[in-house]
């Protein structure tokens, strides 16, 4: 069994209480696994009646309350009343290692820490130095799943691989970055797809069994060129190149003047159309598009660039790299490499659209606490439901909101 880890993965502490900005307590469905389940109903006296009647004992659902949807375990100082009265060993797999997530493939676990926690979220945004993947093999024996695509999945590490690397690149601009990994990605993902057509025309006990055809080699040799070529110190401009002469115009720059404004405000948009944990979520949004409406184009774009000089592109980085890791390897299920790497770059850049706003609210000043604040609150709007994850995705890959020259021209 082969373990992925950001190098900070092990170091985390959860300060917990009053002391944390947020809780992970709260705003999200706690399902409790059935292995702590069978435990609960042996707990005893008024917790365990609590226990009771608040956990559901077929699906181990907590039933959640308030206006924020509080665990019934918080109590007013933001503590569990499970670990006060009964020790860390009673808390169910879920809150024992919240944030730490670990994803799981054939033979292979990706971990990380999740940034919608706000103390994960300031250690990532305040450090410097580039974030390194650890790997370690242990002696651990699992049942391989015959479906798993195992080619594909090695295609996508190597793929991921050279993404990271490349998104670390501080010779290149933070717009360059995300360009290329789009690039990267678009170009793989039609490799991807060819293979499929050849799947769909395959008959016999194949076809019987859903298994895919293998790369071949030409395929193969395809994707380890495309990797090459991105690495090229001139990649960018050959791309931008390219586009240019394939459609007619310039995917980095807007046709029409202030047009970036309009396309960050229909993506804010969409988020108000999509489930809101907090209750403050959505009058949030609305009231960021209202002050983004009154607002004159060329005001707006004059801010924004005196915004752009006073960011760090070190914290941009960051962020990219962290969603780049997390989603990338999950396309090895529905094949929708762009997608992923189109969800990591727009993720950043509504991120970086929140600070902006921010920062125009107060006088044009943000603090680090003001980014953490607002970068991890859209994490944790997106990703702490499934049903928001699975639209957020399919937006990717249908809506032409979230079309690839859409985002060129907020680059």
């Amino acid at each position: 069994m082969r373990y992925y880890y950001p190098d900070y993965f092990k170091d985390f502490k959860c300060v917990g209480g009053m002391a944390c900005p947020d809780s992970c307590c709260h705003i999200w469905q706690i399902t409790v696994d059935r292995k702590t389940l069978k435990k609960y109903k042996t707990v005893k006296g008024p917790l365990g009646k609590r226990m009771a009647e608040k956990i559901d004992p077929k699906t181990g659902d907590i039933c959640p309350h308030g206006d924020e949807n509080r665990c019934e375990f918080l109590n007013d100082d933001n503590l569990c009343d499970i670990v006060s009265e009964l020790g860390e060993d009673y808390l169910c797999e879920t809150c024992y290692t919240h944030p730490r997530h670990e994803e799981v493939y054939d033979n292979v676990r990706e971990r990380s820490l999740a940034i919608t926690c706000p103390i994960v979220c300031k250690q990532l945004l305040e450090r410097k130095e580039p974030v390194e993947i650890i790997y370690e093999d242990k002696k651990e024996i699992e049942k391989r799943d015959r479906k798993f695509d195992e080619e594909l999945f090695e295609i996508l590490l190597d793929a991921r691989d050279n993404l990271l690397k490349l998104q670390q690149d501080r010779e290149l601009t933070i717009s360059q970055r995300m360009a290329l990994s789009l690039g990267i990605a678009h170009d793989i993902e039609r490799r991807i797809r060819a293979r499929n057509v050849r799947s769909r025309d395959t008959k016999g006990i194949k076809a019987i069994f859903g298994i895919k055809n293998s790369f071949t080699d030409e395929e193969k040799e395809e994707i380890t060129k495309i990797l090459k070529y991105y690495k090229k110190s001139n990649a960018f401009e050959k791309m931008r190149k390219n586009i240019e002469d394939s459609e007619d115009t310039d995917w980095f720059k807007p046709d029409e003047e202030h047009e970036r404004k309009k396309i960050l405000s229909d993506i804010l948009f969409t988020l108000c159309t999509m489930e809101a944990l907090k209750p403050t979520w959505i009058p949030y949004l609305q009231s960021v598009l209202n002050i983004r409406q009154q607002m004159e184009n060329k005001e707006y774009d004059e801010l924004h660039c005196e915004f752009e000089t006073k960011l760090d592109d070190i914290e941009i980085e960051q962020l990219l790299y962290y969603f780049t890791y997390v989603y990338c390897c999950q396309s090895v299920y529905d094949e929708a490499l762009l997608a992923k790497i189109k969800m990591a770059v727009v993720n950043t850049l509504i991120i970086k659209e929140l600070w902006f706003m921010s920062w125009l609210e107060n006088n044009k000043n943000i603090t680090i606490d003001d980014k953490v604040e607002y970068a991890h609150w859209f994490v944790r709007e997106v990703e702490n439901s499934d049903e928001n994850m699975e639209q957020w995705d399919s937006l990717m890959q249908r809506n032409p909101r979230f079309s690839l020259e859409n985002i060129f021209k907020l680059l």
